[in-house]
């Protein structure tokens, strides 16, 4: 049963929960039928491209048949091209309700596999073994016992995926995930309930670059940055004026995609968001990838009942305070790794995600005086340590190495854990940990 249940991916949820229909999946020669799928719909595409509307949803379905390995469809195109009733190709193309779902182009069942909703900093790929190996042994000791879930730093949805098969298959449908930066969560809001709406603005981009450029997207350094601080600047606007809407959403997801390593700057000030252009001709590509992942990604948020809030972890907190029933995990801002401060509150960072400071104390005090079971994530940090060894907490510890670009820098993750209802779970290494010099305070 454990075995099971650790073996579990989010991708294979979809394809039992929400696809219906039988689909004959090629095994081979699968790229070659691809590219004559997207030859044909392509065609199509540039006979409408000044029809905006026709064309952003033929472009939907192009870039989603470009990673589709289902025979079916690709056989349906096809014979699409042979019909002589054009409207019935058209219509075909343009259809604003179809569904195609790629799950089986993409995979998530080992701890480096991911199909990431965006290239995030602090993404939690790496750690789902250890993660569902915990969360495990809290259901499985205690079933049925927890209502909910929460996380209170959402960050860029890794926790969450990693946790979310066991959630359901437990029977954990109401999954409340919050963060400060309203634009992430107006992406997830959008995506969850407006999708198609998403994907038709991320078509425009490149179907609007195509109009004016005769190309589809830019193929230097100097035009990738010019379409970028374009894009940008719109983004920009529609967060001064605080809409919350599928356009904002898709140019969310396009910039965050084109920013080194994913790290983007949040002005906690203003509610503005700063990226910085990152130059790869594989990046300025991706916008079918993304129109895919809005595709999968609207039927992971609608696996359960998730609701995704604007508010500071304070007030989540203070409202599960005493609930013994709910989960919470907890991904706050980083402590600088290894970095002892003479300061009882540590309240230095890692990566500012908006914060100057964050209260790390202020975290662990309101952890340590609530009754819901927990993990918790954090580089190691002896002041992290010495709390868990004297509030009794479990704790394991891990050897990452954080990469930026090509420079890789080693580093260990504590994960702190308190199961709160049921018995205790024995503290185990999931790594070969050697234990490094902790310098002493000043």
């Amino acid at each position: 049963m454990t075995k099971k249940i650790l073996c579990s991916s989010v991708l294979e949820m979809i394809q039992q929960f929400q696809i219906t229909e039988q689909k004959e999946i090629m095994l081979e020669d699968f790229r070659k039928v691809q590219n004559e799928s997207k030859e044909f719909i392509l065609n199509v595409l540039k006979k409408h491209i000044k029809k905006t509307h026709i064309s952003s949803w033929i472009y939907r379905i192009l870039s989603l048949v470009r990673y589709s390995k289902d025979y079916s469809l690709h056989e349906t195109i096809k014979n699409l091209n042979n019909l002589s009733d054009k409207s019935y190709l058209y219509n075909f193309l343009r259809n604003k309700s179809k569904e195609i779902i790629n799950t089986s182009s993409f995979s998530d069942d080992t701890n480096t596999k991911r199909f990431a909703y965006t290239p995030y900093g602090g993404g939690k790929q790496k750690h789902k073994g250890i993660q569902q190996s915990i969360l495990t042994s809290m259901l499985l000791k205690n079933p049925k016992q927890f209502k909910s879930y929460y996380e209170p730093f959402v960050g860029g949805f890794g926790s969450v995926y990693n946790s979310l098969p066991l959630l359901i298959k437990n029977g954990i449908k109401d999954i409340y995930l919050s963060d400060l930066n309203p634009s992430l969560i107006n992406s997830y809001k959008q995506v969850q309930k407006n999708p198609k709406q998403v994907q038709r603005h991320l078509a425009s981009f490149e179907l609007n670059y195509y109009r004016t450029h005769n190309k589809f997207y830019p193929t230097t350094k100097e035009e990738g940055k010019e379409l970028f601080e374009k894009l940008h600047k719109e983004f920009t606007h529609l967060e001064t004026k605080k809409r919350m809407n599928p356009k904002r959403a898709a140019l969310f997801l396009y910039l965050i995609h084109n920013t080194q390593g994913g790290m983007l700057s949040f002005n906690m000030d203003n509610q503005t968001n700063k990226f910085t252009f990152c130059y790869c001709q594989n990046k300025l590509k991706q916008i079918p990838l993304i129109i895919n992942k809005v595709e999968i990604y609207n039927k992971i948020f609608n696996l359960g009942n998730i609701k995704f809030s604007i508010k500071k972890y304070e007030t989540v907190l203070n409202k599960i305070k005493n609930d013994s029933t709910a989960l919470v995990l907890f991904d706050p801002p980083y402590v600088n790794y290894e970095e002892v401060s003479s300061s009882k509150d540590f309240t230095n960072c890692s990566y500012n995600y908006g914060i100057n400071d964050f209260n790390h104390r202020e975290l662990l005090n309101k952890i340590k005086d609530s009754k819901y079971s927990f993990i918790y994530y954090n580089n190691h940090n002896p002041h992290l340590e010495n709390f868990a060894k004297d509030e009794n907490y479990n704790y394991v510890k891990k050897d990452v190495i954080y990469k930026n670009g090509t420079v890789g820098k080693k580093c260990v993750e504590i994960l702190m854990f308190k199961d709160r209802v049921g018995k205790e779970i024995k503290t185990v290494n999931f790594t070969n940990f050697k234990q490094i010099e902790i310098k002493q305070a000043s």
